[in-house]
């Protein structure tokens, strides 16, 4: 071969190299074939107009957030509570009738349940003769009065012994009607614990009615200087999501929750921490915004409140809405 076609071989194999064992290319160290071009981002006029819309609703949810902040306080640490009646027996007996369910409704007056009389109904009969025997000889003394047979002394006496055996008596009645209870409001039945059969005490517990709900929130010392009675109150419950009720401000407490604790605290002893007190704020509700939801509004429910400071001053129409059957 001649000399000159040497150089055109070696240019040959530099331009095509032989290939691999097992016919494959070579990959990169990563395994691929080569590495793919990256994309750059580019903007479009409708991803400007995305990131614009987006930035605007932030912009307006900020800002309402803001102020509605402003023009409210609100608070979590808040609950409905009400009246609770405690009933208690006033004499001891065994209970023989029991006219009440558990969450039952009753008004003034209806009775609750019944002790076994037999014992107070003696006791009556017997002051009733005491009481019979004291007036007779009363008005036999009382004829004789102006006599010379009769002193002061034993006319004294005698009347006396009849104001006593009236007051016996009338004693004896009272404890026999006390073995009829009723209700002494209306109400709600709750806290039952009498059966029929079992023995009361006098001042044991033995049932409550519950009368009347409202909300009490705790409001932190700094949130109360704008806050004034009769301030509409939005208030959401727990138990009942997704409705809303209205309420004017009651009144605020004499006190912070602290001053009225078990242990109030004394900040003249050992090193200060300041801590933010609490002060409860009574809160109505609105009977027209409850008409539907009253069965379902309960003592203790979780409640939150939003006082909004730049509203007219709006009074409740009834002092405190009433549990209705």
């Amino acid at each position: 071969m001649p000399a000159s076609d040497q150089p055109d071989a070696q240019e040959e194999k530099k331009e095509n190299p032989p290939p691999d064992q097992g016919g494959e290319t070579k990959k990169d160290e990563k395994g691929g074939e080569g590495e793919k071009p990256k994309k750059k981002f580019r903007w479009t006029p409708l991803k400007i107009l995305a990131v614009v819309v987006v930035g605007l609703v932030v912009l307006i949810v900020a800002g309402f957030y803001i102020a509605y902040a402003m023009a409210h306080e609100t608070t979590d640490d808040a609950y409905t509570t009400g009246y609770i009646h405690q009933i208690s027996s006033r004499v001891t007996g065994n209970v023989v009738q029991l006219l009440i369910q558990d969450n039952q409704y009753v008004h003034q007056g209806d009775v609750l349940l019944r002790l076994d009389p037999t014992d107070y109904e003696v006791q009556v009969e017997r002051a009733q003769a005491n009481f019979e025997k004291a007036q007779a000889d009363f008005e036999r003394v009382d004829a004789l009065r102006n006599d010379v047979a009769i002193s002061k002394e034993d006319y004294d006496q005698t009347k006396n012994n009849f104001e006593v055996a009236k007051a016996a008596l009338q004693d004896a009645q009272d404890q026999l009607s006390y073995c009829t209870i009723v209700a002494p409001t209306d109400g709600y039945i709750g806290n039952r614990t009498v059966d029929v059969g079992n023995r009361v005490t006098v001042g044991g517990a033995l049932m409550a009615v519950i009368q009347d709900i409202w909300v009490v929130a705790n409001y932190k010392e700094t949130q109360l200087g704008k806050m004034k009675k009769f301030q509409p109150v939005q208030i959401t419950v727990d138990a009942i999501p997704g409705q809303t009720f209205q309420g004017p401000i009651d009144s605020f407490a004499p006190g912070t929750g602290s001053a009225f604790a078990l242990l109030p605290p004394d900040n003249a002893t050992g090193n200060f921490t300041k801590i933010v007190q609490r002060v409860p704020v009574k809160i109505l509700f609105e009977p027209d915004s409850i008409e539907k939801f009253r069965k379902r509004l309960v003592p203790g429910l979780s409640v939150e409140t939003a006082v909004d400071l730049d509203a007219p001053l709006r009074p409740v129409s009834e002092p405190v809405p009433k549990l209705g059957d």
